[in-house]
């Protein structure tokens, strides 16, 4: 059995049925990630399937969208102009100019106070 991660691109959307289709796998129905297992299960018809990228793991990570959270999905891609997960920025590490150890983000460097 092909696993559906091999064959698409990271940050892209898919149509789950075709996909299954791809693979010569069956299903009647599928649910939503952000909708949870407590939602009615929707055809793969109406699911889209997105790969990200997983620390750990060269196939990553899949989730599923109904069309309400692909559509989120969607405008919150146009509004970073890139699709897929968005990342914190990491906070600036200063370095104490008296001791030169790593100053925690509070700002006053242990060693030295």
């Amino acid at each position: 059995m092909t696993d559906v991660r091999d064959l698409i691109d990271f940050d892209t959307p898919h149509n789950y049925a075709d996909l299954l289709e791809r693979t010569s796998t069956a299903r009647d129905s599928a649910h939503c990630t952000l909708c949870g297992l407590e939602s009615e299960p929707l055809p793969p018809m109406r699911l889209t399937l997105i790969k990200y990228r997983q620390a750990g793991s060269d196939k990553g990570a899949s989730r599923l969208y109904c069309e309400v959270h692909l559509a989120q999905w969607r405008d919150d891609a146009s509004a970073s102009r890139r699709p897929g997960r968005r990342a914190a920025e990491p906070p600036e590490q200063k370095i104490c100019p008296t001791c030169f150890m790593q100053m925690p983000l509070t700002g006053g460097c242990n060693t030295c106070d």
